[in-house]
């Protein structure tokens, strides 16, 4: 009996923590971790998360200087949150898709085990980025059934692979821009000068064998659209070019 209690004043405190992090409204944040074809709602909101950001600044000791601090680059994120998977449809319960709690569990394991990034989202934050799963911690602890675990997640990076296809001109791999994602440019019409302009464009953006069928794809597309008006600022990305904020073309 005291342990049912304990777990009912425990389940009211988080529920409480929520509402009142939210300033009292009935309905939590959603919290979704998604990766390799799983896709887990939580169905009850963490009472708090936690968002770790690093900087990596180190101090280095110059003689007649003493300590000066030398500042880093950005880390990786990290995010931590715990709550537990209900055996039972509680009243507080926000969404329960999954009726056995080892199915949310398994379906955690699978995603961290995939060799894939996931990615979470916690809606009414600014948290949505790739991680990976670096801790799944759970357990049963008051006779209920309900499995209570923790999470630590971690920031992933992509980072664009080498191509392996070569040029034929240079007989080289192509290496994707990793520096610079998109380039804006002032078009001078439908002209050789304005193609010229983009294709410099597409060069900061785009690997080396791709560059060419998209340089005459993207000229196909301003004969086609009828023309380009001089001074038209051209927006190149990695997947399109874009003028007043529509896509002129796709790659």
């Amino acid at each position: 009996m005291s342990s049912f209690l304990n777990f009912i004043t425990k389940a009211a405190g988080m529920v409480s923590s929520v509402l009142g992090a939210l300033g009292g409204t009935g309905d939590g944040c959603i919290f979704t971790l998604s990766g390799n074809a799983y896709s887990v709602n939580f169905p009850v909101s963490p009472p708090d998360f936690e968002v770790g950001n690093p900087y990596n600044n180190q101090t280095v000791n110059i003689q007649s200087l003493g300590d000066i601090n030398m500042l880093g680059k950005r880390g990786l994120q990290t995010i931590k949150f715990s709550s537990f998977f209900p055996a039972q449809a509680y009243t507080f319960v926000q969404t329960l898709s999954i009726a056995n709690p080892y199915d949310y569990v398994n379906q955690i394991q699978k995603m961290a085990e995939s060799g894939q990034p996931c990615h979470i989202s916690i809606t009414g934050t600014d948290v949505s980025l790739p991680v990976s799963i670096d801790d799944f911690t759970y357990k049963e602890q008051d006779g209920s059934g309900d499995v209570y675990f923790s999470i630590t997640l971690r920031e992933y990076r992509y980072i664009m692979p080498e191509s392996s296809a070569t040029n034929a001109t240079t007989g080289l791999k192509s290496r994707v821009a990793q520096l610079q994602t998109d380039k804006q440019t002032i078009c001078l019409g439908t002209t050789v000068a304005s193609i010229d302009t983009a294709q410099r464009a597409i060069q900061k953006t785009t690997t080396i064998v791709k560059q060419g069928q998209r340089v005459i794809g993207l000229y196909k597309a301003m004969v086609k659209s009828g023309g380009i008006p001089l001074g038209t600022v051209l927006t190149t990305t990695a997947k399109a070019v874009q003028t007043n904020g529509k896509s002129l073309y796709t790659f």
